[in-house]
């Protein structure tokens, strides 16, 4: 009797156990991820506590005053003691110039940028120095990528909107990819794309705020210009906060092994 009534017994039964495969130490190390509304508040907070971060925008600006007055002096050299074709060809090749350094710096201020929002997002202060070396050892695959996705993004506009449109979301993470994920040229855009699609909603409203503040900025009066300059580490922190945190829960879930149970 007292066998048949072990057996019996539904405290024996194991098959409750197997229905809990997930441990207190795999729900402790999920990784929790950030309203969206954090993260504008976060972005905020890091650029409050590291103004320096505006440092890497001022590159740009400080070239373009430069290479201005160096060119206004070389061209007035040239009108002076050169020849006509010689004058237009200098003009040109001047300008071509010019502008393959301005979007060289630009892409450098950009990944300085991400580089100190990373480091401050991980509650160190950000370093303008490990920032600038840390660029500078990505700087030709995010040049590249960053123009790669820029020509895909134009021919998108010029042929028809809705693909230019679309293109510019899906390569919005470029550069993240790049400098965080340490990735290049065609896989940097494809991982940027899966990215978006994989955070659809929190990526188009980053985005769309990233736009409107570029937008609105610039048709303030008198100070219009300044605005938006001093907003360019707000719009990269949206976004490399994003990228983290979206980052941080893709990395888990791939690691995170599948349970199966047999029920029989």
């Amino acid at each position: 009797m007292n066998s048949d009534s072990d057996q019996l017994d539904p405290q024996s039964d194991p098959k409750p156990n197997a229905l809990a495969p997930i441990t207190k130490e795999a729900k402790a190390e999920r990784p929790k991820k950030r309203a969206l509304g954090e993260i504008f508040s976060r972005a905020f907070q890091i650029y409050r506590d590291n103004p320096i971060m505006i440092v890497p925008s001022l590159i740009p600006i400080a070239a373009l005053v430069l290479v201005m007055v160096i060119f206004a002096g070389y061209m007035g050299l040239i009108a002076v003691f050169g020849e006509g074709e010689f004058i237009a060809f200098s003009a040109l090749a001047g300008l071509f110039l010019f502008l393959i350094l301005m979007i060289v710096l630009f892409f450098l201020a950009e990944g300085m940028t991400i580089e100190m929002i990373r480091e401050a997002s991980s509650g160190n202060k950000a370093d303008l120095s490990y920032a600038w070396q840390a660029t500078l050892a990505k700087m030709e695959p995010l040049v590249l990528t960053s123009l790669l996705a820029g020509i895909i993004v134009a021919f998108g506009y010029v042929l028809f909107l809705i693909p230019g449109v679309i293109l510019s979301f899906a390569f919005w993470f470029v550069a993240q990819t790049v400098m965080i994920d340490g990735r290049s040229g065609i896989e940097a855009m494809k991982a940027s794309d899966r990215f978006v699609e994989a955070n659809l909603s929190d990526a188009l409203i980053v985005v769309l705020a990233s736009m409107a503040i570029g937008a609105v900025l610039p048709t303030i009066p008198f100070i219009g210009a300044l605005a938006s300059l001093l907003s360019l580490p707000y719009i990269y922190g949206l976004a490399t906060l994003l990228y983290l945190d979206g980052n941080e829960a893709q990395e888990y879930q791939s690691k995170t092994p599948k349970t199966t149970v047999e029920v029989s």
